[in-house]
């Protein structure tokens, strides 16, 4: 019986009761009483009762009365027992009690069966609609973010405190009207193009910057999506949604976030620099002393003069090894402009071959030899394979080609602790659709210089970080990180690009795309 739906028969005839309850106790749980402030009582006491049928002329109280008592306390479908010629107290229960349905007396089965049946639908329907009310109610009050609704002239019918707070208003301000009217944080050419691209997309989120409603406090980061509602059966316009989270706070955090890392970045930079450089300033401040220390004695012999050119050159070089630091840190901050004029790559990297190699095989050697543990002793080769003729030019700074090749080839000579080969591969490609690398690479024909070794090769969450400037994989005093980073910012200020092929334990290949000039 508890699962059936409850119904309250209300009639000071107790035949009417009993014959009522005969006809609905098969299909509904069945409440008789004669008593209008017990069926009060039962009502207020909490009983759901899907239909409540009230005999109209109740000597302790009128059906108009009585209906409207319970029209605010209960959900329940109210349903009028009169004869059929007492239209008078029809009209008058239809005016002060709101009756849906009316049963004649003398009663007739069929019709009352049908009558329940009907209220107890519309009585579920009702309790459906009011606790979504209350469903929603609870949204509106409760969740953190502004929720607005608009119907489809654009005018706010639901709101809650915290998107009218955000207007600088109260919720019955804002209710009935357009966001035009009341929305001080945007333009009317903004609100504009929200409505159009809302017609386009029916759904977007966009991270806006909202000047504050309070005049004492700063403008305040919202996430603010808006969306369209289905269309009512029948309408052509849509009702829509406004959600406005408030990310100020976040905004906040991430400002904070970012301003550590670049504390952090401006520590690891001066780090490297200052450790750099001073091994740079040890080397020259040591070679002038004992410079000094020579030439102040009388009379210098012949393997003293040499000692002092030696030391001289070890100075000249450390200087500039600095300017070449320098220059790294110039190219990568951008501060310095490429010389931009017409380099012919076969020829300019067949010239530096030389010195290519024998950096390779100085800085190699250096490292074994600091290398306690190292049992094999091999040479770095370095083969260059030009496939392309002399004559096809790039337009770039030949200094900075220079110095980009020379960083790959260090970065895989030091990946190839023991030694190995480093291969440099020139040849030309043709890109027939736009690609990215690292940054969109247009159609066209580029020179591509490869740098590829053998050595320990490169995880995807390494590659992932290579470019960024000071990251380094090297132990202390190998490397500043900023090599790649140069080659990369070479590459781009080129109109090239940069890409990175490496797999662990196999090696890395490192290609420099430069647009070849028409003839």
């Amino acid at each position: 019986m508890d699962a059936l739906p409850a119904i309250l028969v209300v009639d000071d005839d107790p035949k009417i009761l009993q014959e009522i309850k005969q006809m609905l106790e098969d299909q509904f749980c069945v409440y008789i009483t004669q008593s209008p402030h017990c069926a009060l009582d039962m009502i207020k006491r909490g009983t759901h009762f899907s239909a409540i049928l009230y005999n109209y002329c109740m000597p302790e109280m009128y059906g108009n009365v009585f209906f409207a008592r319970v029209r605010n306390i209960t959900v329940a479908t109210r349903i009028l027992l009169s004869s059929k010629d007492r239209t008078d107290f029809l009209i008058s229960a239809l005016n002060q009690g709101g009756i849906s349905f009316f049963i004649p007396k003398p009663l007739v089965p069929f019709e009352v069966k049908e009558i329940v049946h009907r209220a107890v639908a519309r009585s579920q329907y009702r309790r459906q609609l009011r606790h979504e009310q209350i469903l929603l109610k609870g949204l509106l009050d409760h969740l953190p973010y502004g929720l607005a609704f608009k119907d489809e002239q654009g005018k706010f019918t639901k709101m809650n405190e915290l998107a009218a707070i955000r207007r600088g208003l109260t919720v019955q301000e804002c209710l009935g009207k357009t966001e035009e009217e009341i929305e001080p944080s945007f333009k009317p050419q903004e609100l504009s193009a929200f409505k159009e691209r809302l017609q386009k997309e029916e759904r977007f989120v966009a991270t806006l910057e909202v000047p504050s409603a309070d005049i004492h406090h700063s403008s305040q980061w919202f996430l603010i999506t808006r969306l369209l509602l289905g269309r009512v059966k029948g309408e052509i316009a849509h009702s829509s949604v406004i959600m406005e989270l408030d990310i100020t706070e976040q905004k906040m955090l991430e400002a904070k976030l970012q301003h550590a890392e670049k504390l952090q970045a401006l520590g690891t930079m001066a780090g490297s620099i200052a450790h750099d450089f001073n091994n740079l300033l040890t080397t020259m401040m040591g070679s002038l002393e004992l410079s000094e220390q020579l030439l102040m004695q009388d009379q210098l012999q012949e393997k003293q003069i040499v000692s002092i050119k030696r030391l001289l050159v070890n100075t000249l070089a450390a200087a500039q090894k600095g300017a070449v630091l320098t220059e790294r840190l110039l190219s990568f901050s951008r501060r310095k402009k490429l010389s931009l004029q017409e380099v012919d790559v076969a020829k300019q990297v067949k010239e530096n071959y030389e010195l290519l190699s024998q950096t390779l095989s100085m800085r190699h050697a250096s490292r074994l030899k600091g290398d306690k543990n190292a049992e094999i002793k091999e040479s770095i080769y370095l083969d260059v394979r030009c496939q392309i003729p002399m004559g096809v030019c790039v337009k770039t700074d030949p200094s900075q080609l220079e110095l980009a090749v020379m960083n790959l080839c260090i970065n895989s000579a030091d990946a190839m602790p023991h030694g190995g080969k480093i291969m440099v591969i020139l040849h030309k490609e043709s890109i027939t659709e736009s690609v990215t690398y690292n940054h969109q690479l247009g159609c066209g024909e580029y020179v591509v210089i490869t740098v590829k070794d053998e050595g320990d090769g490169m995880s995807p969450e390494t590659i992932a970080h290579i470019f960024e400037p000071f990251f380094t994989t090297k132990e202390a005093g190998w490397g500043t990180g900023l090599g790649l980073a140069m080659v990369y910012g070479f590459a781009q200020q080129s109109g090239g690009d940069v890409m990175v092929k490496s797999q662990v334990g196999i090696g890395t290949a490192i290609s420099i795309y430069l647009p070849i000039l028409p003839n």
